[in-house]
């Protein structure tokens, strides 16, 4: 059995763009963008759902959310964890920073509902 999160939702939305270097310099890429809560220990977990994924559709609808999870309790499937140097430009000084960026790629999408007031 793999890792399972179980969360609350903070937000969700879909992201794309293009390979901008490298072997695969002009592809296209996509995926659903999940910030998930634990609620135990307040860690925020940010998530990735690839549109090659079954689910993507049923939860994204061209470039907008066919189904508004942010608010409900999830629990998802990890299927991995990577790290890796991403570029960020700070939009008040326009200074471009590298930073290490954690990328939690899930599956299995489970809607568990709007959470009671002890979670």
């Amino acid at each position: 059995m793999g890792l399972v999160l179980t969360g609350i939702v903070n937000g969700c939305r879909p992201v794309a763009g293009t390979v901008q270097n490298g072997d695969r310099k002009g592809e296209e890429w996509k995926f659903l963008s999940m910030e998930i809560v634990d609620p135990r220990y307040g860690k925020v977990y940010s998530c990735q759902l690839r549109d090659k994924d079954p689910q993507f559709a049923e939860l994204v609808a061209g470039d907008k959310m066919a189904k508004d999870l942010a608010g409900h309790k999830v629990k998802v499937t990890v299927m991995s964890i990577t790290a890796g140097e991403r570029e960020i430009e700070d939009k008040t000084t326009k200074e471009v920073k590298t930073i290490l960026q954690i990328r939690t790629q899930i599956t299995n999408v489970r809607d568990l509902g709007l959470p009671n007031d002890e979670e």
